[in-house]
């Protein structure tokens, strides 16, 4: 209570004496009475009261170890906080420091703060403070302080700038200072500028740069103020005013600056910066450097600083602003001694100096001033400083080398040259930290390096290998190296040495080293000497016109003296350069002194200087030297020894303009000498030069014989032109008789060739076909008699259809006998092609009657249509020829139309000439030689043989049964027999008592069994039909039978025993076994079964079991692999299917597997998990489903090359798959454009097919083969097939050159071209080509319909006799040869047809006439005349032969007919002969079915098809369950539901026993489920069928619509993907609209459509149990609001929902 009442000693005394003390006595029971305070001010208060100011924190925090320093910091003084300060690390924390001064600012903060600093400052040593931490301090204070700076007197500026902001002030900013010097005056500013210089070392750059800044612009603020005495207190001098006012900042100031103070650099040197003299003496515009005396002055002052620092920090600055001011030089008057007076004051510093140090200052500080070095300027520097050192200092003399006198750089020289030696060390000196020998001289030396001699260096460092370091020598130090041979080490070397030498230097080089290598030849090396010799060749410039001839002869004839001997072929070149336009002198010196030395040479170093003399022979001026006399022997004397040239090297040295001088001078003998000589001759056109400029040619060639053949060919290729153009008979046998006599044995294939022909005269070309006609050896040649045929087609082909080399005018060329002329001996050769280019059809007929061409073409080796055109063309443009006069082989070809006339006898003759020259013989001849026989004999068809064939059936119904029977061996053989003859030729024998009874009865009849009737084979015992069935001829012969007939055999056979069928029927009758035999075997024979053919249906019944036994699915056949189905393999391991799958590939030598759409779908199902399979490994038409999402980009190319061979009309028409197939292939063969490039329509193969018609026009040819395998083509792509045509820019040429090899050639295609093509041909060539198209199209059972249009398009300008006439046009008429013609009928239109068919004729040659003819009009045409012969009604033989003709009947027409056999039937359904119509099929089969005892049975079910829907539902229940059983399947899609439902109801009896077999049964049924009622279906659905989506889309739509989506799901198994594939099609649909969307959404194949899902309105709570399998239930939780909590098991909850809802709404209903 009374410490206010007391001196401060004795609040001091208080606490020192009495307080601390008590408090720290050790018997208190409280120690420092601690406890009984709640806490440090409780402590505090009650233990120091207002005495605790007065004690130190170090007493507080030994009384109160528990005092918290900064927690107590409200209850210290300022000066207990300093001391906290100081000791609590808060001088390295800026968190604590802002603690501390937010104390000092409670209360009077400034008096807080200067008792801080007074009690902070008083400390000894103030700890260092982190620049972050005083930046606080500073700040804080500064806050505080500077509220007080308009108060302060000048001792408060005093006592805080230069005492207490002491420690802080390296952090006054320039902010703080713009603030303290504002608005006071001088004498206070400038106790700030002392504090601030007090701390100056302390502060960062960038600080005394701002500081520096503030005060220089208060200066200039304020000069006029700063000039007043009353501020010049003490300031006597400039230097002075500079240190009050400024302080150390003055060393900011530049000399600019000072010039605005008024203030002389000069005048204030002493306290200048070294930078600051520096800028002084550089001041621009100044002058002052041009100042000898100033800049000395300036420098001495440098000298004298007391800072010795000063001069490094002088050349800093002066290098610096040197290089910013690009001064770049120093007068001499001032570099001197700047330079001398510099390294004199460094002396001492030497020793000491680093390396780093010398770098810097003769580098860097000293580069300007080095110029001025004089001849003891160096001696100053120790010899004894470092190597380092050394290198550093020469480093900076090397940098001025260049403004170095000679003098200064000798003595440079001397002082780095009298270093080393006193750093010699055996023999090395300074030789650290170099990296080579190159790196030692110029580290030690620098430039001055060419002022030592080789020998110098060599002294200084022993091992100095001046090759490696033959960059930084000079030429004087290299020649002197190299006259040292121990130096040099191999050509590497040299070359590594004379690359360091300027091609100007190489004369004083080798002035000095050729000597030295003359002196010590034999020590340098062939391969040093080689290297020496090539850098004087290559690099020397000594082929520059610039040297003179007398420089060039120095050189060759002395420095190169001793270096020629190691000349190579690669310098030959070059030293020809030297010589190259030199004088003849020159040149003969240079190549002499090469010949001097010609044994030391290569062959190729020989050869290559051959080729150089040729060249300079060559040359513009090459025959300068020739001075006449013989141009041979000057060659020689040229070449000397280095060889002689070729004939092509010898013409090319001949001017053009001197040939005829030149060559004139050798005689024929002398030219037979050279050209024989080897090699001489290597270019034939050299040698026809010389031949066409030799005047004795002629002479050459009779006198001089033939010594080399090569030689002589060569030279018959060289006037052989001239013999072709020999233009007269006595010229043509000069050249071929005489002067040619020895070589014409040489010719060439060349020679003959067509190129060579083309230009030959008629004359001297049908010499030369003489010449090699007769006996010519071949053998001998590089030609065949067939080149030489190429050559007669090429020389005679005529555009205009003109004979060439005939001409009725001159006498000539006016032969008939053309062919034997121009052809002969090479006939055998020629094609039917070859002979319509030759001549025209319109000009040929002057040469055909012609007895040398009629004998030159009667040979067999001629082809036969060729002789056949022959023929033909004879009797068209002579119709009266006689046949007897032509010659055998043409017999062949002849027109059937030429022996009509004939009488038997000379029928007799002429058929039996044809028998022995002709090979085959054509049916139109036979028939018309045959047709001459008015009766027939036993011995006429004896006589006959094989021609009997050509018998109408008139003439076989006209001859007596004994005859015909008589002749049955001779018949029974014969094949090519027509229905109509076979049927008429067994109803004589049997009238004449032949019996077919019996196996052995069949066999007899032999290829005449097509003519029995099916009941006859009935009536014969099975067994004996069993055991000719081991007879391949027979079933060779049946095989031509009528389908009914072979079906009935079969049946026959296994009727034996039908556990047996597969081995019992004969592989080629396989296909006629009922499938429901195959369905259930007892053992699988997988070798024979492969042996077989089957149907598809066949194959789907036998295929799993086969699949099951085959161990090798490889071998399987591709009939029986046409039977995959996912029924039949589903019970398959996965491995097995995908092997089976890979089975269908397309391969080479074996038939497609032809597969339908299910199957391929089925198999992708299967397959498309397999990673492992590449795209060949799957059947082409497979991949048309395959997903392109599995296709990468960089291996679709390969899939549709392999989809290219995909049948696309597989593709069911209602999927979109071929627009999306070819967009994809856009996509990845990059096709932008409708023109399509060959790469890419190779790719796309057939593909193509689907193409629109503007890509097939506008693509690359190519795409007319890929058409070719389509199996139909539209309007309009046949319209872009023909346009593409049309262009003339494919194969086939130009429209206008088009013949039979064009229609040939063209494949299928012309099947489908339309008229105006066809307008392209004439009618013989069209004629031609139609006897063996339409027999290949017949064979490739080419559908009626398609015939039908191709007649319709083709049968145009066809010429057979004048059209539109209801009369018979002369030689129309229509006879057995007409007939014959494979061609017929076209050439006929309706009316000449009606007109022309002579109604007997027709009677008596009717299957002849309707097997050909398919155009409805002219069928009609015959049934009416049929009607004219039988008014009562056609007899069954005739309609059995009424093939398509029966489709123009009408219903009256077929009801008069007689069809009472199955026979009958059989052929009247034949669906090749074309389509019925509903009424007319129904018709038939009830005519049929109108006789007694006639039923549908097995055989009727067969034959009829998928006409059985024609009939009635009341004649289809007549159907026994066994006759369907027995027989094929049926295609009922036509049948109405009515019909479906009653075949079913018998197909379902009939495969009853098949049941236990799901799988069977289902593919024996599955084409009647159509009309399945729907529990059927749905039992079906739990056999695990897998049912193909075609038969799921034909059930009955009522029963689709009622199946569930599970029963969908069991129903179609591994095809239920197709659901989704067929998604669009009518069934589908009709089946997805009723269904609800969850419900499909189980299905997991993306399937859209379905009807939305019901949405319960219950308004009880109901529970429902929805059994949905077998496995699982669900429960169903219905609300009054109308939602589900749904309890899911393993199923899909959702299912439950919709199913759980659905019972409720039926249950409240």
């Amino acid at each position: 209570m009374q410490a206010p009442l007391m001196e401060e000693k004795e609040k001091m005394s208080i606490v020192t004496s009495f307080i601390y003390p008590f408090l720290s006595k050790d018997d208190l029971p409280d120690p420092s009475c601690v406890s009984s305070a709640s806490g440090n001010s409780d402590w505090l208060a009650k233990n120091f009261g207002e005495f605790s100011t007065y004690a130190s924190l170090e007493q507080l925090q030994s009384l109160n170890p528990n005092f918290s320093s900064l927690g107590s910091l409200d209850l210290l003084t300022p000066s207990q906080a300093a001391e906290l300060t100081l000791t609590s690390g808060a001088l390295n924390s800026t968190s604590q420091m802002d603690q501390v001064f937010s104390r000092l600012e409670k209360g009077d903060a400034f008096k807080n703060v200067d008792e801080f600093f007074t009690t902070f400052n008083t400390q000894k040593q103030v700890p260092n403070i982190i620049p972050a931490v005083r930046d606080v301090m500073m700040n804080r204070t500064f806050e505080i302080v500077s509220m007080e700076f308009p108060k302060f007197e000048t001792s408060d500026w005093i006592e805080w700038f230069e005492v207490k902001l002491n420690p802080v002030l390296p952090s006054f900013t320039a902010e703080m200072l713009v603030t303290a010097i504002n608005n006071t005056n001088c004498s206070n500013y400038q106790v700030v500028v002392r504090g601030l210089s007090s701390v100056y070392d302390e502060m960062a750059e960038f600080r005394k740069q701002e500081l520096a800044a503030v005060l220089m612009a208060h200066l200039k603020q304020s000069i006029q103020q700063f000039s007043q005495p009353a501020c010049r207190v003490n300031v006597q001098t400039d230097a002075d005013w500079l240190t009050a006012n400024l302080g150390q900042f003055s060393s900011y100031v530049s000399s600019a600056q000072l010039t605005q103070f008024n203030i002389s650099g000069l005048a204030v040197l002493d306290i200048l910066t070294g930078e600051q003299k520096a800028q002084l003496i550089l001041q621009p515009s100044s002058g002052l450097m041009e100042n000898e005396s100033v800049v000395l002055e300036v420098f001495s002052s440098v000298l004298m600083s007391s800072d010795q620092k000063q001069l490094g920090s002088f050349f800093t600055a002066f290098s610096q602003s040197a290089i910013q001011m690009n001064v770049t030089s120093i007068p001499p008057a001032v570099s001197d001694p700047i330079l001398n007076m510099t390294l004199q004051a460094l002396v001492p510093q030497f020793q000491t100096f680093s390396p780093q140090d010398f770098a810097l200052w003769f580098q860097t500080y000293l580069r300007l001033f080095l110029p001025g070095i004089g001849p003891n300027s160096l001696s100053v520097i120790p010899r004894n400083i470092s190597c380092d050192s050394y290198r550093a200092t020469v480093k900076g003399l090397d940098n001025v080398y260049r403004v170095l006198s000679t003098t200064q750089s000798t003595t440079v020289f001397s002082y780095a040259a009298d270093y080393l030696k006193h750093q010699s060390s055996q023999g090395q000196s300074c030789v650290q930290s170099v990296s080579n020998d190159s790196d030692w001289l110029v580290k030690n030396f620098g430039q001055f390096r060419s002022f030592a001699s080789f020998s110098d260096i060599i002294s200084l460092k022993s091992d100095f290998n001046g090759v490696k370091a033959a960059d930084v020598l000079t030429s004087s130090q290299l020649a002197e190296l190299c006259s040292i041979p121990s130096q040099l080490h191999g050509p590497q070397d040299v070359n590594t040495v004379m690359a360091a030498i300027s091609p100007n230097q190489f004369a004083s080089f080798f002035d000095v080293l050729t000597p030295n290598i003359l002196l010590n030849s034999s020590l340098y090396s062939t391969a040093v000497k080689e290297a020496f010799l090539q850098a004087v060749l290559v690099r020397g410039g000594l082929s520059s016109a610039a040297v003179p001839d007398s420089e060039v002869l120095q050189w060759v004839t002395v420095r190169l003296r001793p270096l020629l001997s190691s000349l190579s072929s690669a310098d030959v070149t070059p030293y020809f350069n030297i010589i190259q336009g030199r004088s003849c002198n020159t040149q003969h010196t240079a190549v002499s002194s090469l010949d001097s030395v010609r044994s030391f040479f290569s062959s190729d170093t020989q050869t290559q200087i051959y080729s150089s003399i040729q060249q300079l022979l060559a040359g513009l001026n090459g025959l300068g030297c020739y001075s006449g006399g013989s141009f041979y022997a000057f060659l020689r004397n040229f070449f000397l020894g280095f060889g002689f040239p070729d004939l092509s090297t010898f013409l090319s040295l001949i001017p053009a303009g001197r040939q005829q001088e030149l060559l004139g001078s050798i005689s024929p003998a002398e030219l037979s000498v050279f050209l024989n000589g080897p090699n001489t001759v290597r270019n034939g056109s050299d040698l026809c030069t010389l031949l066409n400029n030799y005047n004795s040619t002629n002479q050459y060639l009779q006198t001089q014989p033939v010594v080399s053949a090569a030689v002589g060919r060569q030279t018959l290729g060289c006037v052989w032109p001239r013999a072709l153009s020999a233009s007269s008979q006595d010229e043509v046998d000069q050249w071929f008789n005489v002067r040619l006599a020895q070589y014409l044995p040489l010719l060439s294939s060349q020679l003959i060739s067509p190129t060579q022909l083309s230009g030959a005269s008629c004359l001297s070309y049908r010499k030369l076909i003489s010449v090699l006609g007769k006996n010519y050896n071949f053998s001998g040649t590089d030609f065949s008699s067939a080149d030489v045929y190429s050559s007669i087609k090429a020389y005679l082909n005529s555009k205009d259809g003109s004979p060439h080399c005939y001409n009725s005018s001159d006498p000539l060329l006016n032969s008939t006998a053309w062919f034997a002329n121009n052809i002969g001996f090479f006939i055998t050769f020629i094609s039917l092609t070859d002979l319509q280019s030759f001549v025209s059809d319109s000009q040929i007929g002057v040469f055909l009657s012609n007895s040398e061409n009629l004998q030159l073409f009667n040979n067999s080796a001629v082809a036969v249509n060729v002789t056949t055109y022959y023929s033909t063309e004879l009797f068209i443009q002579n119709p009266n020829f006689s046949p007897l006069s032509l010659p055998g082989v043409l017999l062949c070809g002849a027109p059937g139309s030429a022996f009509v006339s004939l009488k038997g006898v000379d029928s007799q003759t002429i058929l039996d000439s044809i028998k022995k020259s002709c090979q085959q013989i054509s049916p139109e001849v036979t028939a018309a030689l045959v047709a001459n026989f008015p009766t027939l004999s036993t011995n006429t068809i004896q006589s006959l043989g094989n021609q009997s064939v050509s018998l109408t059936e008139g003439q076989i119904n006209a001859a007596s049964p004994s005859v015909i029977n008589s002749t049955l061996p001779v018949l029974s053989v014969i094949t090519g027999w027509n229905q109509g003859q076979v049927n008429n030729i067994i109803q004589s024998i049997t009238k004449a008592g032949f019996s077919i009874n019996s196996g052995s009865s069949l066999v007899t009849l032999g290829t005449l069994i097509a003519g029995v009737p099916s009941a006859a084979i009935s009536s014969i015992s099975s067994t004996q039909l069993l055991t000719v069935s081991q007879n391949p001829t027979f079933i060779n012969n049946i095989l031509s039978a009528p389908v009914v007939l072979q079906e009935t055999y079969v049946q026959k056979i296994v009727s034996v025993d039908q556990t047996k069928v597969v081995e019992n029927v004969p592989d080629a009758l396989a296909g006629y076994i009922p499938p429901v035999l195959l369905s259930s075997p007892t053992s699988v024979n997988v070798t024979l079964i492969n042996m077989k053919s089957w149907r598809p249906e066949q194959a789907v019944v036998l295929f799993s079991s086969v699949a099951k036994a085959s161990d090798n699915t490889e071998e399987l056949s591709y009939s029986i692999l046409q039977g995959f189905t996912c029924s039949s393999v589903q019970k398959l391991p996965q491995q097995k299917v995908t092997q089976l799958v890979r089975a269908c590939r397309p391969r080479t030598g074996r038939s497609k597997v032809v597969l339908k759409e299910p199957q391929l779908t089925c198999m992708y199902n299967y397959v498309k998990g397999d990673s492992s399979l590449s795209f060949s490994d799957f059947p082409a038409d497979m991949l048309l489903y395959y997903s392109y999402e599995k296709v990468q980009k960089v291996n679709c190319s390969s899939y549709f090359s392999a989809l290219g061979g995909a049948d696309f009309s597989v593709l069911s028409s209602v999927l979109n798959i071929q627009s999306i197939l070819f967009q994809n292939a856009q996509n990845c063969l990059g096709i932008s454009s409708v023109s399509l490039n060959s790469t890419q329509v190779q790719v796309l193969g057939n593909m193509t097919c689907t193409l629109d018609p503007t890509y097939i026009q506008n693509s690359d040819p190519l795409i007319l083969e890929k058409l070719k395998n389509c199996g139909d083509l539209s309007d309009s792509q046949v319209t872009a097939i023909q346009t593409l045509l049309y262009t003339g820019n494919t194969p086939y040429g130009n429209r206008s050159s088009w013949n039979l090899d064009t229609l040939n050639k063209l494949g299928i295609l012309p099947l489908y071209l339309k008229r105006d093509f066809w307008t392209s041909f004439d009618s013989t060539t069209k004629k031609t080509f139609l006897k063996t198209f339409i027999p290949f199209l017949k064979n490739q059972k080419i559908q009626i319909s398609k015939l039908q249009r191709f007649f319709t398009e083709s049968n145009v300008n066809v010429k057979v006799g004048t059209r539109a006439q209801t009369v018979c046009a002369t030689n129309n008429n229509i006879t057995v040869a007409t007939i014959t013609d494979p061609s017929f009928p076209a050439g006929y239109d309706s009316t000449q047809f009606d007109a022309c068919l002579d109604n007997a004729f027709l009677k008596d040659n009717l299957a002849a006439i309707t097997e050909k003819v398919v155009d409805t009009g002219f069928m009609t045409i015959i049934l009416n005349k049929l009607n004219q012969l039988y008014p009562s009604g056609i007899p069954e033989s005739v309609v059995q032969l009424l093939s398509a003709v029966s489709r123009v009947a009408t219903v009256s027409d077929i009801n008069q007919w007689n069809i009472t056999t199955i026979d009958t039937l059989s052929s009247l359904m034949d669906s090749d002969n074309g389509v019925w119509t509903s009424d007319q099929s129904k018709a038939v089969i009830m005519r049929y079915l109108s006789v007694s005892g006639n039923t549908v049975g097995t055989a009727e079910l067969n034959a009829v098809g998928s006409y059985i829907c024609s009939l009635d539902v009341s004649v289809l229940k007549n159907i026994t369950a066994d006759n369907l059983r027995s027989a094929n399947s049926v295609n009922v899609s036509s049948c109405s539901m009515d019909q479906k439902s009653a075949l079913y109801s018998i197909a379902n009896s009939s495969f009853s026993t098949q049941r236990s077999d799901p799988a069977t049964y289902y593919q024996l049924i599955s084409s009647y489920l159509g009309g399945a009622p729907v529990e059927d279906i749905r039992a079906l659905s739990t056999q695990n069928v897998s049912m193909d989506i075609n038969t799921f889309m034909s059930l009955n739509p009522a029963v689709l619509t009622t199946l569930s989506v599970n029963t969908v799901r069991s129903l179609l198994g591994m095809n239920l993907d197709s659901l989704k594939l067929f998604e669009n099609t009518t069934a589908v649909r009709l089946w997805t609209d009723q269904q609800y969307k969850s419900e499909l959404a189980t299905l997991n194949i993306g399937l859209v459509g379905g009807k939305d899902d019901p949405i319960s309105s219950t308004t009880a709570a109901t529970n429902v149990t929805v059994p949905l399998t077998t496995q699982t239930s669900y429960t169903v939780n219905a609300t009054t609001q109308g939602s589900a909590v749904v309890h899911r098991g393993s199923g899909p909850w959702l299912i439950s929902l919709c199913v759980g809802l659905l019972t409720i709404t039926l249950h409240t209903l």
